[in-house]
């Protein structure tokens, strides 16, 4: 199958666009990506002018107009996309009667626009029982329900150098943004040996306890997977992200499992819906409740190796990307009802 994938280049590091494309390669498929942010115009001169966004914007779909023309694919696949314009998608579904679907991966700050969007798939998933249920109630009946997952050529075991020992090795390791939630969050546990890693972070206050605790900025994905392999708990925290995050999981969740480390998260229904806490990772649902099971897991370390060994199980045996493709292609070849 000819896939015309519509994603971003944000980033040097590998992130989720790149294993969905991956992935998609795995499976046998021919992929043929276009960025949906390759604006000609820097961002910093459109933002003060809406004529400039506009023709930005305009330019942009054009040029995927003419790239479409010329794949002529059998699918769309979006991850976002939306500078792609609901004429511009109409018209290419009509022209080359391709199927069309799109994987909302950051629900629910885009929820308005989903919701204008939506009706333009034939396929739209989204990663939270949250998002699913609000589409669903909102009249879309093509919204299908896919959780994010690892990449295991990237997330992995590793066995650190003497050198990584000593430059990665912690008692307990976060990876992530910097967000106002998370500070106060830390500020909290700041007595224990923490690693911090991310951007942002250099940007807190000067006389925070957590200064001392901020080893670095952002990590390439060889870097943070080194991070989960030097340390004892790696810590994910999802609630303090964003005021707007709902109950979905990040993928954190799949990509520290991963790496066979011992995860302690934030409690979200979804996740209890997925992985067994105490069996496979451990929910905490206070600060209270963090720093108890903090102090025990750094003190009952086969324990916390058992219930590592049963995340990475889990998630390489049913949480792969190249699961996520199959699922998504299973539920493309269904008939539309």
């Amino acid at each position: 199958m000819k896939i015309v994938y519509v994603r971003s280049y944000f980033s040097s590091f590998k992130t989720f666009y790149d294993y969905v494309e991956e992935a998609f390669e795995r499976a046998g498929h021919k992929v043929y990506p276009f960025d949906y942010r390759s604006y000609k115009i820097p961002s910093l001169i459109r933002e003060r002018s809406t004529y400039l966004q506009n023709v930005s914007v305009t330019k942009i779909n054009k040029d995927f107009i003419k790239f479409v023309d010329e794949i002529k694919p059998d699918l769309l696949f979006f991850s976002h996309g939306f500078t792609i314009l609901y004429p511009t998608i109409v018209k290419l579904k009509k022209k080359h009667k391709c199927i069309a679907a799109n994987w909302l991966c950051d629900y629910p700050r885009d929820f308005e626009i989903a919701h204008e969007y939506a009706p333009l798939f034939d396929y739209f998933f989204v990663s939270s029982t949250d998002a699913l249920k609000r589409l669903r109630l909102a009249g879309h009946k093509n919204i299908y329900y896919i959780l994010f997952a690892c990449d295991p050529n990237y997330q992995k075991p590793l066995e650190l150098s003497t050198a990584d020992k000593q430059k990665y090795s912690s008692d307990i390791c976060f990876v992530g943004s910097m967000y106002p939630g998370r500070v106060r969050m830390f500020e909290k546990i700041s007595d224990f040996d923490i690693s911090i890693w991310g951007p942002r972070w250099e940007d807190i206050t000067k006389g925070s306890a957590l200064k001392a605790l901020v080893r670095g900025s952002s990590l390439d994905t060889e870097e943070w997977v080194k991070a989960f392999s030097g340390a004892k708990i790696v810590l994910n925290n999802i609630s303090s992200f964003a005021p707007y995050v709902d109950n979905m999981m990040n993928t954190r969740i799949f990509e520290i499992l991963a790496c066979n480390a011992f995860q302690l998260v934030d409690t979200r229904d979804d996740i209890l819906m997925h992985f067994t806490s105490g069996s496979e990772l451990v929910c905490y649902s206070s600060i209270e409740e963090l720093r108890k099971l903090l102090n025990y897991y750094l003190y009952h370390k086969d324990e916390a190796r058992e219930i590592a060994a049963n995340g990475y199980k889990k998630v390489i045996y049913s949480h792969t990307y190249d699961h996520r493709i199959k699922e998504i292609q299973e539920i493309i070849n269904r008939p539309l009802t």
